[in-house]
């Protein structure tokens, strides 16, 4: 089973339900490293997390997704 990080958004109005929230939390291997009132990112198994959410249908899963930033300093090309 290979372990992901994933965004998760709440679309429903308001925070995210405390019974959401307690549910997320009780799955296996599932680490919580950021949360904000409507998101959370999570470190979990891939398929339970998405079994889990797909029966949520207030949430959004959408994988991490890493970009490199550009060199902020410019530099010099002999020719």
């Amino acid at each position: 089973m290979s372990t992901g990080r994933f965004i998760l958004r709440y679309r429903g109005g308001g925070s995210i339900p405390e019974e959401d929230l307690a549910r997320i939390r009780s799955l296996s291997d599932i680490k919580i490293i950021d949360a904000s009132p409507r998101m959370l990112l999570i470190e979990a198994p891939d398929k339970e997390l998405r079994s889990a959410v797909s029966s949520m249908p207030q949430w959004i899963l959408t994988e991490e997704r890493l970009t490199s930033i550009p060199d902020p300093r410019p530099k010099l090309i002999n020719k």
